[in-house]
């Protein structure tokens, strides 16, 4: 079908560009509008010549000053770039990006999208055109971005970081997160910390952890806070390769357990979470029993966020240690005589029950009879 609209390209393409000096911003806008839609088809025409003369005029009206209309020619020019590829491109790449960077600084929602998304496809797929320094000047642009209000953005921000990382190596990125943490803005931090984590798992974690682990030192629970919650994201993006880094994080997280501070304490159990998780099957038990051990004193918190944390981090490990485990620690409150006591270890219970019943009757204690009750049971009975 596309084919049959091939004699006419170049004269749809000449009113395009008649359009896009319209006086009317509206006007403006739907002719760039029509190019994002036009350029598959024209691909499939085999008129890549015409695409790449539309790339240079869009190039010219980046000066546009309406925000809407900045938009729609940002996402015409995304996707020329998208069908013609990198190498191809006109202009090049090396002179679109240094034009993109103070575009990154409008606040306008559609442009900054449009714009991060132009960028990322370009980290992504064409890094090696633009020099190291121009890509660290987008890193200091985007932690503004990290502010925005829409989700779409900060996501696309944060996968940015990710690209440009795996282009010019982490180090000088991971620099640029780690001073992030100091700031004051709970949005802003925890956009950082799932940057650094994504940072992580596109540079093997290796790269990242001792400049993350080295930052936990800074005397400053923002700072702490965000390390530990970098640790908590990065277990969970990175699954099973966390065998290699448990021990490593180990003494870090039991220095969090302890602190005084619950919000340490609920951030490090959420990490624990992850990292059991992560590596359930694959022979960490050692550690994870070790955490274990500092997670359990955390469970008559009465702070609702902590101690969700505390309970996720009992389920992860019921799922990495079995259930087995986790009832041995449970015993020991189940009768205890204060009933504030009995309630948390039975909550405990109620959830290993729900979530591996069948693994626990290997482990119920065996009690002995007495006058008036019958505790064992026969095989027969239970068949009964």
């Amino acid at each position: 079908m596309p084919l049959r609209v091939k004699p006419y390209l170049p004269q749809i393409c000449g009113t395009i560009k008649w359009r896009l000096n319209n006086k009317s911003a509206k006007v403006r806008q739907q002719a760039a509008d029509l190019i994002s839609r036009i350029a598959v088809v024209m691909k499939q025409c085999g008129e890549e010549q015409l695409t790449g003369h539309l790339g240079v005029v869009l190039y010219e009206y980046l000066e546009e000053e309406y925000p809407e209309v900045l938009g729609s020619i940002l996402g015409a020019l995304k996707a020329i770039v998208n069908v013609i590829g990198m190498t191809k491109m006109t202009p090049p790449i090396k002179d679109l990006l240094p034009r993109l960077t103070p575009i990154l600084k409008n606040r306008h929602e559609k442009v900054q999208e449009n714009c991060i998304d132009l960028v990322g496809r370009i980290a992504d797929r064409g890094a090696e055109f633009v020099p190291a320094r121009e890509w660290m000047r987008i890193c200091f642009e985007l932690l503004e971005m990290l502010k925005a209000h829409k989700k779409g953005i900060r996501r696309a921000t944060v996968n940015t970081f990710g690209y440009i990382a795996k282009a010019i190596g982490p180090q000088d990125v991971l620099a640029t997160l780690l001073n992030n943490l100091k700031v004051q803005e709970r949005q802003n931090r925890v956009c950082t910390t799932v940057a650094i984590a994504i940072v992580a798992e596109t540079c093997s974690p290796f790269t990242v952890l001792p400049a993350l682990m080295n930052e936990y030192r800074v005397p400053e629970l923002n700072v702490q806070n965000g390390v530990l919650k970098s640790l908590s994201f990065l277990f969970e993006y990175i699954g099973e390769m966390g065998k290699d880094y448990i021990y490593a994080v180990t003494p870090l997280l039991e220095d969090a357990l302890m602190d005084r501070d619950l919000v340490h304490r609920q951030t490090a159990a959420s990490a624990v979470k992850h990292m059991a998780l992560g590596v359930a099957g694959l022979g960490c038990e050692d550690a994870l029993v070790h955490l274990l051990n500092y997670v359990w004193p955390n469970i008559f918190e009465t702070s609702p966020h902590v101690i969700n944390a505390v309970m996720e981090a009992i389920e992860g490990m019921r799922v990495a240690l079995g259930a087995a485990v986790v009832l041995n620690y449970c015993l020991q409150g189940l009768f205890h005589p204060a009933r504030k006591v009995r309630e948390v270890y039975w909550k405990i219970y109620n959830s290993l029950y729900i979530g591996a019943q069948d693994a626990l009757v290997a482990s119920y204690p065996i009690l002995e009879d007495d006058e008036n009750n019958v505790y064992s049971r026969p095989e027969l009975n239970m068949f009964i």
